[in-house]
């Protein structure tokens, strides 16, 4: 077993990562302090691998692209070939990647990966997707929305606390703004195909508009599924809007209200997944919390 490298000030996000970096060191330094203490020589305190560490950075290559809008693309990542170890996460987990901008100024962000089966004139052979919103002052953002195929990132990973327990909750709701839909299609498809796994999954997507739903093909197939159902609300109505409406496709032209919170039955075995930006969240959280809604509640 290899001793951790530890890490520095700058692999730190200093976003609220739960796990931190600096935790997950002090984890992996005491399983390698166990594994010197034991008399046999061997590996009995190695830590899992996911193909992607935990603690160093390793090269993953730019492998395609599917531009959703002008602010939004899909990108997908393959690793070196040095790397045998196939690629894996929890669903929820989310990785962190590394940009050093010309002048040296270093920045980490966290995505959160995804696996589809996504046919782009024949099978795509990646390790893990994610979806990026270019922001106008984000340095990460436009780095990640202008890479080229064949380009090097550095990746680390995955990091998360979240566990998918089957038929522990009656349902599971979760309220996603934009991106933040992304680490909730994980944890769908994991109970989705878990036959045995009884859970109700009510999702509710809050959107500007037609174009940045992110993930309709799959959300609509998801839809067939017994245990799942869900609303995309599109803050800025149009026409377009029913002109482009898949059948029985549940567009609401309004902004989410909490009523419809409501229209579920009160239960206190009701687990709440919200993921968002910081504002949304929070004000979500608040919500729930006066309304005695449920105890179980999650922040991504």
């Amino acid at each position: 077993m290899k001793p951790p490298t530890e890490p520095t000030k700058d692999d730190c996000c200093n976003s609220g990562c739960n796990p931190c970096i600096f935790d997950v060191y002090d984890t992996h330094l005491k399983l390698y302090e166990k594994y010197l203490n034991q008399d046999c020589a061997c590996d009995s305190y190695n830590v899992t691998d996911y193909g992607i560490s935990q603690l160093e950075y390793r090269k993953f290559y730019l492998y395609h692209i599917i531009q959703i809008s002008d602010q939004q693309k899909m990108l997908f990542f393959q690793k070196s070939k040095q790397y045998s170890q196939k690629v894996s996460w929890k669903p929820g987990d989310h990785f962190l990647i590394k940009h050093t901008s010309d002048n040296d100024i270093s920045c980490t962000r966290a995505y959160t990966p995804i696996k589809l089966k996504i046919n782009s004139d024949g099978p795509l052979d990646y390790d893990f997707l994610i979806v990026i919103k270019k922001y106008s002052n984000g340095l990460v953002s436009n780095y990640l929305f202008h890479l080229n195929i064949g380009q090097e990132t550095a990746w680390r990973g995955p990091y998360g606390s979240y566990n998918v327990e089957p038929n522990k909750f009656s349902k599971i709701i979760m309220l996603a703004q934009g991106t933040g839909v992304a680490p909730f299609v994980s944890i769908i498809q994991n109970i989705l195909n878990n036959d045995e796994d009884m859970t109700r999954i009510i999702l509710y997507y809050c959107c500007q508009d037609l174009n940045e739903i992110l993930f309709r093909d799959e959300l609509y197939e998801f839809n067939s599924y017994w245990n799942f159902s869900y609303k995309i609300f599109l803050s800025n109505t149009s026409e377009e809007s029913y002109m482009n409406k898949k059948y029985n496709e549940p567009l609401v032209n309004s902004k989410f209200n909490v009523l419809e919170l409501d229209y579920l039955k009160s239960h206190s075995n009701n687990q709440y997944l919200l993921c968002g930006s910081v504002q949304f969240m929070k004000e979500y959280e608040v919500v729930l919390k006066n309304g005695s809604y449920s105890d179980h509640i999650i922040l991504f």
